[in-house]
């Protein structure tokens, strides 16, 4: 699939933007704060519904806006591998006090409107329509910073290529809130083993899923950055990934057994800390890279940040390999500042990569960082405060 044309209005520092968008290399150049990483935030937001970069759906509306209620519009128009068009559109609303004498008076919430092709959809709906992989430099936190970090990012990932996938964890997440508050109450009354049982039995469900499909994909992640990495790196080092969830299997047939056993051992320990101890939320990815004629390392504590950052590349690429084979559509490759940090043979390596992506849409504040060579092979355009210039 490719983006063929991009609407933003009111959306951060855009005022407006209409942007034809061809298949193949754009590069935007500009310098920091002109609104580069802001037009790969749009899309992204297009794909899943959420930013990269915002705490609360307010923050994406320009504030500068001289509408008397504040919104903002995100649109795209998408062609997929079969030859269909899609047409993606979000608008947020600032929210008006409904009490007459305060009427049309901004009350600090946002409403989010999506629709596909004119129909309205929930943003659960949506992922798939536009599938997308995007880099930023932050990702180093994929490496270097929490499980979490790493958990969010096979989520949002799965979620994309597996509607179920999406599901499962929504579901999840909801009933792990649920059983946790049951668990909390159990300090102020008695307790109800058939009470709790009831979310257990979800819990384990949607648990066991999301666990498979992880474990699946970090299988098939490490069969990709065995080719990749090595690219990246001049064959210097190989990435391996290690999935360490922490349902455990002791001989059960599968991995809801496993997950419903260790419940029950924990129970006791589950209802003095009031959490549930075990699930696909307490799971974590580990990254080692083997290294010829020296010892493996631990790349989550020991890597450089040059190391850090070909690790995390080299997962988005594998990810864009990964939702072509899923999905039968290759992924919009987006790469913020992706060469600062790198060396000049790390850049020729991941420049040679992206000239072939499908379509990849790449920010840079320096057209130093790239090759006469490349820049010939690709669309560049200037971002200037909010416009293409």
């Amino acid at each position: 699939m490719h983006l063929t044309h991009l609407t933003l209005a009111n959306f951060r520092n855009y005022a407006h933007l209409e942007l034809d968008l061809d298949p193949g290399v754009t590069l935007l150049q500009g310098n920091n704060a002109c609104g580069k990483t802001s037009l790969l935030e749009a899309i992204f937001y297009l794909a899943t519904s959420k930013s990269p970069h915002a705490g609360a759906d307010r923050e994406l509306m320009r504030w500068a806006s001289d509408e008397p209620i504040p919104f903002a519009r995100i649109e795209s128009q998408v062609v997929k591998a079969s030859g269909a068009p899609t047409q993606i559109e979000i608008v947020l609303v600032q929210a008006t006090d409904e009490k007459k004498e305060n009427a049309n008076k901004p009350n600090g919430r946002v409403s989010k409107r999506i629709k596909v092709n004119g129909i309205p959809k929930r943003g659960l709906d949506l992922l798939g329509e536009l599938n997308v992989v995007l880099f930023l430099p932050e990702d180093l936190n994929l490496v270097f910073g929490s499980p979490g970090d790493r958990r969010r990012y096979l989520d949002i990932t799965l979620s994309q290529i597996d509607s179920r996938y999406g599901r499962a964890l929504t579901k999840y997440n909801q009933v792990l809130e649920q059983r946790n508050g049951v668990l909390r109450e159990f300090k102020e009354r008695a307790y109800n083993p058939q009470q709790l049982d009831v979310y257990t039995q979800q819990l384990i469900a949607e648990g066991a899923y999301v666990t498979a499909r992880r474990v699946e994909a970090i299988t098939r992640y490490n069969q990709l950055v065995a080719e990749i990495h090595p690219r990246l790196t001049e064959a210097r080092e190989q990435l391996r990934l290690v999935y360490q969830p922490s349902i455990v299997a002791d001989g059960e047939p599968d991995i809801a057994a496993s997950f419903k056993r260790q419940l029950a051992e924990l129970r006791a320990r589950e209802l003095s800390a009031v959490v549930t101890l075990v699930g696909p939320h307490r799971d974590d990815v580990r990254f080692w890279l083997d290294r010829p004629n020296a010892p493996a390392m631990d790349a989550n504590t020991y890597a450089s940040r040059g190391q850090g950052r070909t690790i995390a590349l080299a997962l988005k690429l594998a990810e864009v390999a990964l939702m072509r084979a899923e999905t039968g559509e290759a992924p919009v490759l987006l790469l913020d500042d992706v060469m600062s940090e790198l060396d000049a043979p790390r850049r020729a390596a991941i420049a040679q990569t992206m000239i072939d992506a499908p379509q990849a849409i790449i920010t840079t504040t320096d057209l130093d960082h790239f090759t006469p060579e490349f820049i010939e092979r690709v669309r560049v355009l200037r971002v200037c405060d909010g416009a293409i210039v």
